[in-house]
């Protein structure tokens, strides 16, 4: 794998959103960026375990994620899950005394890098498009996200007055979601019906943690999507159908 891109899939991708995985995988091979994953080998990067306060135990896994894809000899990683962005970014150097040694970046910044505008096909759908909590506030990743929406035809994306560092949050990061599921549901709710009164059609967000909870939390009234999704669909002419409407 020397000198190649090694694909991060996270936990939440490979076990509870698959599909997101497969969109993101689809849309670097249609853009020609060669890369390379772990599969079964892949691990956990351990943030959940920081954020719950388990020090000891993070250090533990993040070593053995750590020497695993030194192992791989790749020279870039790209990732969609921003939680494991900002502990390979962030929590690996702090909390180990290292950093990875490659260049790590975010899915929509590598799309990004390589998309041509000419690729795309129109998606017909007004949306608000929503910052993570660990992408924007922790990573400072805000505007290559709106960058690719905006490139596509047909999107019409609302901004809220809570976005970018102001951002509402999804209700499942920092372990909520694994210790508190009804709360975090039902904040996920409570942001779902505040973006409703926009008139927007769909939420769309660039986190697969953000998207299950919102998806879980959803009566369908307000499309949940990702965009990865749409981008994929953009690529593909509509391949799979329109992403208005319910979900």
């Amino acid at each position: 794998m020397d000198g190649e891109l090694l694909l991060w899939i996270g936990c939440t991708s490979s076990y509870r959103v698959p599909d997101l995985a497969s969109s993101f995988m689809h849309i670097l091979r249609a853009l020609k960026v060669d890369f390379k994953y772990l599969g079964s080998n892949e691990g956990c990067c351990g943030s959940i375990l920081l954020r719950l306060g388990l020090r000891k135990e993070f250090s533990e896994v993040a070593k053995k994620t750590l020497n695993l894809i030194r192992s791989t000899g790749a020279r870039k990683l790209v990732t969609h899950c921003p939680g494991c962005l900002r502990a390979f970014r962030l929590d690996y150097p702090l909390q180990l005394g290292t950093d990875l040694g490659l260049e790590v970046q975010h899915s929509t910044q590598i799309i990004l890098d390589h998309v041509k505008p000419s690729i795309l096909k129109p998606v017909e759908i007004k949306a608000v498009y929503f910052d993570p909590c660990h992408l924007g506030r922790h990573m400072n990743v805000y505007e290559p996200p709106r960058h690719l929406l905006n490139m596509i035809p047909g999107m019409k994306l609302i901004e809220l007055n809570e976005s970018r560092e102001a951002s509402l949050c999804c209700g499942a990061g920092g372990g909520v979601r694994a210790c508190f599921e009804e709360l975090a549901l039902a904040v996920a709710q409570e942001v779902l019906d505040y973006i409703k009164l926009t008139g927007a059609e769909a939420i769309i967000t660039a986190c697969p943690f953000c998207y299950h909870n919102f998806k879980t939390a959803s009566d369908g009234s307000l499309k949940v999507l990702d965009i990865t999704q749409v981008i994929q669909a953009s690529i593909e002419g509509g391949l799979h159908g329109s992403l208005g409407g319910r979900s």
